[in-house]
């Protein structure tokens, strides 16, 4: 590779570093990941509560479909009481959203019981959705949604949640639109919550950066498909390696990941490493 090549991936992955935000999924669930504090806060905020305790969260949890579509689900909670929350983020207005909570919400509801297990045992569930525009066009912060019964509007009872967070939300007066405002942060510097804040900080500027690595992974596959196929391979490999290497990683271990990917020979890994097509 080139240095006028080698140079404008390193550009490209400092650009990406910099920009990404919580509003960006994959960054969203790395901040968030066994991230009890953060959750809390923002839990709290959405439901107008300062007594909910998060015992767990994981990220990018994947169901899989017995026979059809599977989900991943971007973190899932649990809090002290049982409730199980899934927080997604959602960018592009795709049109389908309430269908895709409805699907989420039932994906979900098939991990709570084993087989003949009672249907009590069913616990509440949330999705819960930040859409970084006005998904209903209406400016109202915060839509939540519950079964009911059309005649009487009398609730069901299911103790399932739908909930979309209005990301187009600017009164950084209330506690939610702050919120809304810390998701579209590129910087930790102009953030109000320092509990978000700091994760944010760790993983832009200091040793998380390490944890990155698949974001850059996922970004060299896009960065690839802009070249003709006979040089996608050698460009997704030139993207990874100065993606790596932006964030710090060890040369063994670029090295190492290298071959393990793309199950070169340690020769051919190494002339990748020099910036030689192999």
């Amino acid at each position: 590779m080139d240095n006028y090549n080698s140079e404008r991936l390193n550009e490209r992955n400092l650009k990406l570093l910099k920009a990404l935000r919580l509003f960006d999924d994959d960054f969203f669930a790395l901040v968030f990941e066994d991230n009890t504090e953060g959750t809390e806060l923002l839990l709290n905020i959405i439901f107008n509560r300062s007594d909910m305790k998060v015992l767990k969260v994981v990220k990018q949890r994947e169901i899989k479909g017995v026979e059809g579509h599977s989900v991943r689900l971007d973190i899932l909670a649990e809090d002290s009481t049982g409730k199980i929350y899934d927080i997604e983020i959602q960018r592009q207005d795709k049109g389908n959203l309430p269908l895709r909570s409805r699907y989420y919400s039932s994906m979900i509801d098939t991990t709570l019981l084993k087989k003949n297990e009672d249907y009590n045992l069913l616990v509440p569930t949330y999705v819960i959705f930040f859409t970084e525009k006005d998904t209903f066009g209406d400016g109202r912060p915060i839509h939540h949604y519950v079964m009911k019964e059309m005649e009487s509007n009398a609730l069901l009872g299911d103790e399932r949640h739908i909930i979309f967070i209005n990301g187009e939300n600017k009164d950084e007066e209330t506690a939610l639109g702050k919120l809304v405002h810390d998701f579209k942060c590129s910087s930790a510097d102009n953030m109000y919550y320092n509990v978000l804040a700091s994760r944010v900080r760790y993983f832009k500027e200091e040793g998380g950066k390490q944890s990155m690595s698949k974001i850059f992974e996922e970004y060299a596959k896009e960065y690839a498909k802009e070249y003709a196929k006979e040089y996608a391979k050698d460009a997704e490999i030139f993207m990874l390696i100065e993606g790596y290497r932006d964030i710090a990683m060890a040369e063994s271990e670029i090295e190492e990941r290298v071959m393990k990917k793309f199950n070169l020979s340690r020769e051919k890994a190494k002339e990748y490493m020099l910036g030689k097509s192999a």
